[in-house]
């Protein structure tokens, strides 16, 4: 998976079309994220480099039921079932 901001955008988009809230604060978090399901809300180490942080949210996205299909875009959604496949390439994220 290419380290970009764009990347970085993509994957968040992911998470918010299912309703997460993603927030990038201070905090020493173990895997570099912390999700309060109750509140559906994922937290990112904003210290991390640019790497960790998409590492971080896919992680995050491998796990995520995509329960709700139409609040996403198909390109999104190719996205993050390729994930939770573990198919992705580096370049399919663009």
């Amino acid at each position: 998976m290419r380290v970009s901001k764009g990347t970085q955008d993509k994957l968040q988009k992911i998470l918010e079309s299912q309703g997460f809230i993603v927030r990038y604060e201070k905090g020493s978090f173990r895997g570099g994220y912390c999700v309060v399901h109750q509140q559906k809300t994922v937290i990112i180490n904003k210290f991390f480099p640019l790497e960790g942080i998409i590492q971080a949210l896919t992680e995050v996205v491998k796990w995520l039921p995509i329960t709700d299909k139409e609040a996403i875009p198909e390109e999104l959604y190719r996205i993050a079932e390729k994930i939770k496949a573990e198919e992705i390439e580096e370049t399919e994220i663009l």
